[in-house]
């Protein structure tokens, strides 16, 4: 399909670049090589900029710059830079000034004990996977809200205590059954540890007659 917009935009340029079936064949797989995990809409971004911006068709460097600036377009990082800002994080995620929610939802999903502990040879493809998804949905339209959650250290918040004594007061019980449910709150938010112990403790309060969501 990129192809055929570059033959229909440069018509004869076109065909001197790429003037036999080898040559074109031989393209087509590098520049699928090269494009590989990008999505419509940035690729169709990218060559409308192509049309203002060169009078012969581009060349794979030229169109991925291209699409760098597609990324801006939407209000985001490209993939790379997203990863950085995301490496970078040295406190807690949701107290960080983000470029972009989508760069902390993609490091939440990557795991920010990997981002900050594993090679980049390992981290990197992890986060980047992650974060193409999360374009898509930006792309597609989706508004990205980085949530608020109980912290134990933001008085600013509610605490934990409070909580507990919210749900025993509504469950009409002691806190001292409701304390120990609350454990997974001192994980590290994102990780896998904390999703479990967060699904455990919300379930053994629905069978208790709790029915309100735990903050994440």
């Amino acid at each position: 399909m990129l192809f055929a917009r570059f033959k229909a935009i440069y018509t004869h340029k076109f065909a001197s670049a790429y003037s036999n079936p080898d040559e074109v064949k031989l393209a087509k797989r590098e520049w699928a090589i090269a494009l590989k995990g990008f999505q419509e809409p940035l690729l169709a971004y990218a060559v409308e900029r192509t049309k203002e911006e060169h009078s012969w068709p581009p060349t794979i460097a030229d169109f991925l710059k291209l699409i760098s600036t597609a990324y801006k377009a939407y209000g985001l990082a490209d993939p790379r830079s997203a990863y950085l800002e995301a490496c970078s994080c040295r406190t807690d995620p949701l107290q960080y000034k983000w470029s972009h929610p989508a760069v902390f939802f993609a490091g939440s999903q990557a795991g920010w004990y990997k981002l900050k502990s594993e090679e980049e040879r390992v981290s990197w493809p992890l986060f980047e996977q992650s974060y193409l998804k999360i374009v898509d949905r930006v792309i597609a339209g989706e508004r990205l809200i980085i949530p608020k959650v109980i912290m134990i250290e933001d008085k600013q918040t509610l605490s934990v205590k409070d909580l507990a004594t919210k749900i025993a007061n509504d469950l009409s019980v002691d806190e001292e059954k409701i304390a120990p449910l609350l454990y997974y709150t001192q994980k590290t938010y994102g990780s896998g540890v904390r999703i479990r112990y967060r699904e455990i403790s919300q379930k053994k309060l629905l069978e208790m007659g709790y029915k309100d969501k735990l903050p994440k």
